[in-house]
């Protein structure tokens, strides 16, 4: 496969970048329409800003560690349905691009390739995020469907009790941090 072909599909197979994306995008469908706009362009500043840095070479970091912590808190956050300020949920989409940037390191031989690969991996958790987060904004906002709504807050319980407990065996077995 191409390097930006990988690339695109990079966040749709690691686990913990799929729970992290889903988690945010639940999160961020459940705000209102400006907040959603600012919340996405904080995640895709995020994470131009952890590809950057991955592509510099900033070495190993605890990013996966962080990006399940984000999904937790995404997740967590989505299950209690509540309406947050920009101020709020801004920084933790913005951690949580940082954090998928930091913790998608290339595996391509060329520097052409790698760099191919960074672009598509940006460009693929950006458009999954807006999917997810504009499907989830129509299917909760219609208003007859009172299952999505709950569909969307267990949901999110499901991704916040998956992310803790990957963070507890890997605590458990002394590879956090």
């Amino acid at each position: 496969m191409s390097g930006f072909g990988a690339g695109v599909l990079h966040p749709l197979v690691l686990p913990a970048h799929v729970l992290a994306l889903l988690a945010l995008g639940l999160l961020i469908g459940q705000q209102t329409a400006g907040r959603r706009i600012v919340s996405c362009a904080a995640f895709v500043i995020g994470l131009a800003a952890g590809l950057t840095a991955i592509a510099f070479g900033v070495g190993q970091t605890p990013a996966a560690d962080a990006l399940l912590a984000t999904a937790f808190a995404s997740g967590a956050l989505a299950a209690l349905a509540h309406p947050l300020s920009a101020l709020a949920c801004a920084p933790l989409a913005a951690a949580a691009g940082v954090a998928l940037g930091l913790d998608s390191p290339p595996e391509a031989i060329s520097i052409t390739v790698a760099t191919a690969m960074l672009i598509g991996t940006g460009f693929g958790a950006s458009l999954t995020l807006v999917v997810i987060s504009a499907g989830t904004s129509y299917l909760i906002g219609v208003r007859e469907w009172i299952w999505a709504r709950i569909g969307a807050r267990i949901l999110g319980s499901w991704i916040a009790a998956s992310a803790i407990l990957v963070l507890a065996l890997r605590f458990a077995r002394g590879q956090l941090l």
